[in-house]
Parts: structure tokens; C-alpha cells; sequence
């Protein structure tokens, strides 16, 4: 239908006689101008979705649903039924948890050749998963987005019997205890089989309308790339090939395979890893209905604090979600990825988060505003919303207090990742000691085999290896930007515990918990971080044998004493303050396995609360072990 907001001044006339004579001067070919635009795209919504519960998955559906009257909503189904155990070497190599549960089209619908190197049940329950999903979605009107890695590592078997397909190494050196490679896209043979498995993936889900491919990363590599942590590698029969025929080829393969069943298929490169300019000699290579998501302008992203709080569930931040979607108002901007799903797929948020994140993008979409004082009456309108009228202001308050308590801490401690720090070097779980190496076997069986680093001596003794390199934190243990931070984040926890007759009551407790353990979390990062710092100014003495101090008096004892007894008894008290909201309730806030074989250097055990009691037990235990080899004060 024509829309009078479409017709030239010439022709756009208030009566109804003059636009009924300029539609039949259209029809009959005499009108010299045009009398509309190209037509504007409908609106995009993906959600992000990892969840193996179908019940889980259908609260998001459920969820994303809401934003049909705005646009076209998909929710992402490529998620794994079980881990991808028989990738894990039988020796422990931390890089290959980073992939163990990453979604790839040959996971689902293996092309023959590659079908007798997984295990078959295990297909047969990603498969039935998918299915399911897809059944949920069809039940509900919503499209369906899968994730995949079209240039994952196989099985060294495969290569064995089909030696010419061996592409690059895509593993880490220095992360990994076992070699990987992909096989090589550039081969014809290798996109036909991509194109096949694409096209059964389509067959049997023709709800899906967007491929979310990702490599270069996490187990997946292009030959020749420039971010191959071995360094671009790759058979020689490829090298000459630039990353634009490359990246380019593999799309064309999937859209074959996607258009066999069902049409056309949007390929966006999410999280992917282009360095070194490729980007720019990708993009003109691009086939249609092909993005690589950082260079699309009509691409962008809001969502949960999942991956900047994780473990801890639960948090946003409305604020900075409102100042996000201000973009909404642009026309180019069509494409809206909603995040709620830990990275490598270890867990999704709360659906009552995710409940709040749609909330604000329907009132975004709906009412539209521009700058700061329109932004902050709209935060106040969903504060009364959500909290009462009655409470609306000091809610404000609170929510401009998470705001500055999250953008504090990025701006002062960047370097304390909550998903790498807390989880995959467990400083939420492992004693804080002035000599670790004093632990006993017992003592570390809880934390240290699922600490990242491919050396046992490392992951016990430096606090700070992150992954291989070190992590950078704050030069003052009393820094004023974090103290700050985290006040300002209790600060707005203790509003919310005090609302009264909030209508969503009951979310609001959950969000202070949430908040609370997440300042905990930070001041053990920054705990450990500071801790290190003084064990590496103080290696020499920590290596040799324990040591009697002199006599002589003194106020301070040895430079660092006083302070490593003050971080050690922040530590201990921390762990005692999460301790306690953790058997208050905020145990279910925190992503965790159920069972206890699923625990890795990703994801906490089930049993989080004994963690931190050995944790607590531990480190009373060694409370002297400091006097050992730093000089107290002798007064």
C-alpha cells in the first residue's frame, strides 16, 4: 500500500479527489515524477540462545516473541545436546575447552565422508535438540538463526584417510597440549561438502534465515589468516588465495546449500577474526546477503552483563541499553543482535533479564528519544513501571548508580575480565596464599585442574597468567576509582532490597544479590592481581627456605608485610560475605554445572558453596605462612 509519506510535493495533495487522479495518472504511465522511495526493510531481531533445555528455550522464544509487532525474530538454535567430548584430549588441554561446545553444521548433519569420525548417537542428539527447537519456533510464528563454524578442526583421523583436505593448524601453542586443523575451504571438494551439509541443515529446518558463521578463533581457522595463533599457515596450494576469494567462496557454498531448501539466507561473520586489514579486501568480495558485522552499519548489538559479570546472573544496565538503542532511530540501522549467552556457550541469562532487555528495546522501538534528559524520563517511566510510582525516584537513582559503578570499573580496571579472572582462573573459588606452593595435593584437587594453563606449576603459582600472557590490573591496592565503583554498586543494591510494594518485587532482590556477588567477584580479581604483585617483588625470598626474622625493632616489618596482610584479610572476609549470599538464595544466580563432570575451566561445578568453603578453611589454615619469609612489624 502506497503511503502519502512517499509522494513527491508535487503530487501530494490533502483531498482525496487530487490523490485518487494522481494514482490513476501513476497507473496510466503520465506521471513524470516518482511517487515513492525504495521501500524500507522490515526491522531484524536475533537473539542469542545456547540453552540444551527445551523448557529454558521456550521462555526466550516466548520472550523474543514479543517483538513480532516491530519486526522479523529469529532466535538461535545451533546449540550443542552434549559436549564434544571426544574432542578432548585424554591429557587435560585447556584451549579445547574453549570449543567443546561449538556449534557446527557438520554436527548436526555430517556429510558421509566426515559422518564415520563422530559418534553417532551424539549427532542423533544435536540433531533431535535442533528439531525440537525449530518446532518451537514454527509453533510461534519466529524465524530461526544458527550458529556455526563452517572451518572447525576435525578429527586427525579424517585427515589420516583424506590427507589432501588438511588445511591449517588452528590451535594455540601456547594453550593447547594437542595440535588441531581444519580442513582447507579453498578446495572445491571441501565447499561441496559444506554446500551438502548446509543443504540438509535447510531441508530439515527451513525456518532458518540467517547462518551466524564465526572463525579464525576458538577452533576454527581460515588457511593463511592472519590471526592463526601459530602464525598464517596453511597447505601451499592456497597461498597465493587472498581472504577476500577465500571468505568469499565459503559464503557462495553456504547460500548454494541454504537456497536448495527453502530460499535465500542471510551470512553474517560474527566474533570473527579478521586482522591485519583483511577486512577491507573482503568486502568488496562479499555476495549478497553477506556481512561481516563490525563493518555493517545497519548492524548492532545490546544485551545482558552475562559475559562482563559472569559467573553472576541476572545483571543489565538499563541506562547504557537506552543510550545504545537511541540508534534505533536511524534508518540504516535495521539488524538488532540481542545478547543473553555466555561466551563458548557455557549459559544464558535469566529469562526475567532477558524479559527487561526486551522491555527496554520495545519502549526504545515504540517512543523513540534523543540525549540525556529525554533518556533519563524514559529510565524513570520504566523505574515506575517496574518499581511503583512511589518508588520510581530512588529506582532512578539506583539504575544511574549500576551505571556509573559498570563504566567505573571498565575505565579504571579494563584488565579485570569477570569471565577469565573469576571462572577460567578461578580466583572466585581458589585459596589466596603468600606461597601456594605450600598447598597440599588434597588442598588444590577442588580449583587447580581447571585453572587455564597448560603448565600445573604455572597454574598453581602465578595468580595472574591469563591464558599465557598476564592480565594488567591496578598499580594501588586502595584504588579510588574501584573503591568507587563497587560503592556505588552496593549503593544501588541496597535501594532495591529496600523497595516496598514494587511490582516486580521479587526481580529486584535478585538483581541485588546479582549485584552483590559481583562486587565480590571484582574484589577477589583485584585481590589476587594485587597479591601477585607482591610475590613477584618478593620472589627471591619466597624461593629460598623459611626464615627467622631479626631481632630489631620495627614498626612495619618488611615493606610489603602490612599490605599482604591486609589483602589477606579482605580476601577471607570476602569470601565469607559471598559465602553467606550464596546460601542465601544467590546460588541460583551464578551459571554452574549440574553435574559435576560438566565442570571445566569455563564453567563452576554444582557444588560452588563447598568450593568457597575449602576455600575459607584453606586459607586459615596458612594465615602465618607470610611471617615465614616477610619480616613483621616488632614493636
Amino acid at each position: 500500500m502506497m503511503s502519502t509519506s512517499y509522494w513527491c510535493r508535487r503530487c501530494a495533495g490533502s483531498q482525496p479527489v487530487i490523490l485518487s487522479f494522481a494514482i490513476s495518472l501513476l497507473v496510466s504511465g503520465f506521471l513524470p515524477c516518482p511517487l515513492r522511495s525504495e521501500p524500507v526493510s522490515p526491522r531484524l531481531f536475533i537473539f542469542s540462545n545456547a540453552s540444551r533445555s527445551l523448557d529454558e528455550f521456550r521462555a526466550v522464544a516466548k520472550v523474543a516473541s514479543r517483538l513480532k509487532r516491530y519486526g522479523r525474530v529469529q532466535v538461535d538454535i545451533g546449540a550443542l545436546a552434549d559436549k564434544a567430548w571426544h574432542e578432548l584430549p585424554k591429557d587435560d588441554s585447556p584451549w579445547h575447552e574453549y570449543a567443546s561446545w561449538a556449534s557446527t553444521t557438520a554436527k548436526f548433519f555430517p556429510h558421509p565422508k566426515i559422518s564415520p569420525f563422530f559418534p553417532s548417537e551424539w549427532i542423533a542428539q544435536n540433531r533431535t535438540l535442533l528439531l525440537a527447537k525449530a518446532a518451537i519456533l514454527r509453533e510461534m510464528g519466529l524465524e530461526a538463526a544458527f550458529s556455526s563454524k563452517s572451518s572447525f578442526f576435525l578429527p586427525e583421523a579424517f585427515f589420516q584417510q583424506y590427507p589432501h583436505l588438511r588445511g591449517p593448524r588452528v590451535d594455540h601453542p601456547r594453550r593447547s597440549k594437542q595440535e588441531e586443523f581444519s580442513w582447507c575451504v579453498d578446495l572445491e571438494e571441501t565447499r561441496e561438502m559444506i554446500e551438502w551439509m548446509t543443504a540438509e541443515l535447510r531441508r530439515h529446518v527451513p525456518e532458518i534465515r540467517t547462518i551466524l558463521e564465526k572463525t579464525n578463533d576458538a577452533g576454527s581457522g581460515l588457511c593463511w589468516a592472519a590471526a592463526l595463533y601459530s602464525g598464517p599457515n596453511g597447505p601451499g596450494h592456497c597461498r597465493h588465495r587472498n581472504a577476500g576469494e577465500r571468505v568469499r567462496d565459503l559464503s557462495t557454498a553456504i547460500h548454494r546449500g541454504a537456497e536448495k531448501h527453502g530460499g535465500k539466507v542471510d551470512v553474517r561473520f560474527i566474533s570473527s577474526n579478521f586482522w591485519q586489514n583483511e577486512e577491507d579486501v573482503i568486502l568488496p568480495l562479499l555476495p549478497p546477503n553477506t556481512y561481516i558485522d563490525d563493518r555493517d552499519p545497519g548492524f548492532f548489538s545490546v544485551g545482558t552483563l552475562i559475559n562482563d559479570a559472569y559467573p553472576v546472573l541476572g545483571l543489565l544496565n538499563p541506562l547504557s541499553i537506552l543510550t545504545q538503542l537511541e540508534r534505533l532511530e536511524r534508518p540504516e540501522l535495521r539488524t538488532l543482535w540481542i545478547r543473553s549467552t555466555a561466551m563458548y556457550a557455557r549459559a544464558d541469562d535469566l529469562p526475567n533479564t532477558l524479559e527487561k532487555v526486551v522491555d527496554l528495546v520495545e519502549d526504545s522501538v515504540s517512543k523513540p528519544v534523543r540525549g540525556l534528559m529525554p533518556r533519563l524520563d524514559k529510565l524513570r517511566t520504566l523505574a515506575a513501571r517496574w518499581g511503583g510510582e512511589r518508588n520510581a525516584e530512588k529506582l532512578l537513582e539506583a539504575f544511574v548508580k549500576m551505571d556509573e559503578a559498570f563504566s567505573l570499573k571498565q575505565a579504571v580496571a579494563p584488565g579485570y575480565n569477570n569471565f577469565y579472572c573469576g571462572v577460567s582462573m578461578r580466583h572466585l573459588t581458589r585459596p589466596l596464599l603468600i606461597k601456594p606452593e605450600l598447598l597440599t595435593p588434597d588442598d588444590e584437587s577442588y580449583f587447580l585442574p581447571y585453572v587455564f594453563n597448560i603448565h600445573e606449576s604455572e597454574a598453581r603459582s602465578d595468580y595472574i597468567d591469563l591464558h599465557g600472557s598476564r592480565m594488567k590490573g591496578l598499580t594501588a591496592w586502595n584504588h579510588p576509582g574501584l573503591r568507587r565503583s563497587l560503592q556505588a554498586a552496593l549503593g544501588a543494591a541496597a535501594t532495591m532490597d529496600h523497595l516496598k510494594n514494587a511490582p516486580e518485587e521479587t526481580w529486584f532482590r535478585q538483581l541485588a544479590q546479582s549485584l552483590r556477588m559481583w562486587v565480590s567477584e571484582v574484589r577477589s580479581i583485584h585481590a589476587f592481581y594485587s597479591t601477585q604483585v607482591i610475590r613477584d617483588r618478593n620472589a627471591e625470598l619466597l624461593s629460598g627456605l623459611p626464615r627467622r626474622p631479626e631481632k630489631i625493632p620495627t614498626w612495619t616489618g618488611d615493606p610489603d608485610f602490612l599490605e599482604w596482610s591486609q589483602i589477606q584479610r579482605d580476601e577471607y572476609d570476602n569470601a565469607n560475605e559471598l559465602l553467606t549470599l550464596l546460601k542465601d538464595g544467590g546460588i541460583r544466580w551464578v551459571a554452574r554445572a549440574d553435574n559435576a563432570k560438566y565442570e571445566d575451566t569455563f564453567l563452576l561445578g554444582p557444588s560452588l558453596v563447598e568450593a568457597v568453603k575449602k576455600k575459607i578453611q584453606v586459607m586459615r589454615l596458612h594465615w602465618l605462612d607470610s611471617e615465614l619469609y616477610l619480616t613483621p612489624p616488632h614493636k
